[in-house]
C-alpha cells in the first residue's frame, strides 16, 4: 500500500490562503474626515460666534467640534500606525500619520493655551 501524501508544511508562506481577500492600498478616508470636520468647524466659527452671544455657548460648540475632529484624527494615526507595517506602498500611510498628527497636536496646543490664557485673565 501506498502512504497518504502529506501536504507541505507551511504552502502558503507569507501569503493570504485562498480564498481570503487580499489587503489592498491603505484608504486615507480617516485622515480626510478629520480634516474635512476641522474645516467646516472652523469656517462655521465666524457664524458660530455672529449667532450665539453667550461665550458659554461658543466655547462648547468649539469644544464639541474640536472633540470631535480628536478622536477622528486618534482613529486616522491608529489606523496609519497600522497600515505602515503591511506590505506594499506606504505612501499613504504616512500621508495618514502627517495628517492625523498634525491635528492632534494642533488641538491639543489649542486646548492648553486656551486654558493658560484663561487661567491668567480670570
Amino acid at each position: 500500500m501506498s502512504e497518504p501524501q502529506q501536504p507541505p508544511a507551511q504552502p502558503y508562506q507569507g501569503q493570504p490562503y485562498p480564498g481570503q481577500p487580499q489587503p489592498g492600498p491603505p484608504q486615507p478616508g480617516p485622515p480626510l474626515v478629520a480634516l474635512a470636520i476641522s474645516l467646516v468647524v472652523t469656517l462655521a466659527f465666524p457664524f458660530i460666534i455672529r449667532s450665539l452671544y453667550e461665550t458659554v455657548a461658543i466655547g462648547a460648540v468649539g469644544a464639541v467640534g474640536n472633540g470631535l475632529v480628536l478622536v477622528v484624527a486618534v482613529v486616522a494615526l491608529i489606523l496609519g500606525l497600522l497600515a505602515v507595517r503591511r506590505p506594499g506602498q506606504q505612501i499613504l500611510a504616512g500621508i495618514a500619520i502627517g495628517i492625523s498628527a498634525s491635528a492632534i497636536a494642533g488641538i491639543v496646543l489649542s486646548w492648553l493655551s486656551n486654558l493658560a490664557f484663561a487661567l491668567i485673565y480670570s
